[in-house]
C-alpha cells in the first residue's frame, strides 16, 4: 500500500485535476496481514476515454514532468506492482538496463506460473543478447537522448475512467516508475483493451516518437510484451498470453538476428 500511495501522490502532484488525490495508507492495528489505501472519492462512469481528452492528459503528465525525475535516473523511490508482481525499481542511468532488469524479473514470474519453457528460454536469451540493444539502446546513442519521465504504467480502461459530472478523465491504480514516456503506450497495443493504434496516433500528434522513429512500432511491441507477460503471470491456466509473447519474441528476434551491432 505504501507503493500505491508513493505512486499516486507523484503522478497527483503532476496532475491534480485527473488523479484522485491520496489522503492515507496503513495497517490495520487487529489484523497486520490487511492493510488499507484512501483517496479522494470521485463518481465514475464505465463509458471508453474521449481519445482526444484522454491522449492530451497523458502527453501532459509526460511533458510536466520530463526531466524531473529526482536524481535524473530511471527508476522510483519505492517498489510498487502491477497486480500482484512487485517491480524492481532500483534506479539506473540507463534506460535499456532498467528495461531489461524489469523485462526479466516479469519473465521470471510468468515462469513461476507456467514453468519451464525450452523456446522460451532461447528467445529470451536472444531478446536480452540482440533485440533489446538493438531497440533501446539507439534511443540513447548515436546523438539521440531521451530523459526520464513519470510513467503511470498500466494505463487501460480498468484504471482510467471518465467523472461522471465533468466527463474529464480520472486516472488511478498506478504503478508509477521514471522512464521512456513511449513505455505508458505498451499496453495499448493489446486488442483486449480497446485502445490501439487510433489513440496512439493521437497521442504522438502532441509528443511525436523517439527517434529513431523507425524503429518505434517494435519498440511498442517490447514494451507491450511485458504486459502479455503479465496476463501469463496472472492466468496459469491460460496459455494465450505466453504464446503472444512468444509470437512477438519470435518475430523480433528473427528481424533483428545481429542486434545493434549490425546497424
Amino acid at each position: 500500500m505504501r507503493g500505491t500511495f508513493e505512486s499516486e501522490k507523484t503522478l497527483y502532484s503532476f496532475a491534480p485535476n485527473n488523479v484522485p488525490k491520496p489522503l492515507a495508507w496503513g495497517t490495520y492495528k487487529k489484523e497486520p496481514d490487511k492493510h488499507f489505501y484512501m483517496c479522494d472519492f470521485y463518481d465514475m462512469t464505465d463509458d471508453l476515454q474521449n481519445i482526444q481528452k484522454f491522449c492530451a492528459t497523458v502527453a501532459q503528465i509526460h511533458n510536466d514532468s520530463m526531466g524531473k525525475s529526482p536524481n535524473n535516473k530511471y527508476g522510483f523511490q519505492i517498489t510498487t506492482h502491477l497486480a500482484y508482481v512487485a517491480n524492481d525499481n532500483s534506479w539506473s542511468d540507463s534506460w535499456e538496463v532498467w528495461y531489461t532488469r524489469a523485462l526479466k524479473k516479469m519473465l521470471d514470474e510468468e515462469e513461476k506460473s507456467h514453468g519451464f519453457d525450452e523456446e522460451l528460454s532461447l528467445l529470451t536469451t536472444a531478446m536480452f543478447e540482440k533485440v533489446i540493444p538493438r531497440l533501446l539502446r539507439p534511443l540513447e546513442t548515436g546523438g539521440h537522448q531521451i530523459q526520464p519521465c513519470l510513467i503511470h504504467s498500466d494505463l487501460w480502461p480498468g484504471n482510467v475512467k471518465p467523472d461522471a459530472e465533468t466527463n474529464e478523465p480520472m486516472i488511478f491504480d498506478s504503478c508509477a516508475f521514471w522512464g521512456h514516456n513511449e513505455a505508458d503506450l505498451g499496453s495499448w497495443r493489446a486488442s483486449r483493451y480497446m485502445l490501439g493504434r487510433p489513440y496512439m496516433k493521437e497521442y504522438h500528434r502532441i509528443i511525436p516518437s523517439s527517434a529513431p522513429q523507425e524503429d518505434w512500432d517494435d519498440r511498442n511491441a517490447l514494451y507491450a510484451m511485458r504486459y502479455d507477460l503479465l496476463h501469463s503471470a496472472l492466468f496459469p491456466k491460460e496459455p494465450k498470453f505466453r504464446r503472444a509473447a512468444m509470437d512477438e519474441m519470435k518475430r523480433l528476434v528473427d528481424k533483428y538476428p545481429g542486434g545493434y551491432e549490425a546497424m
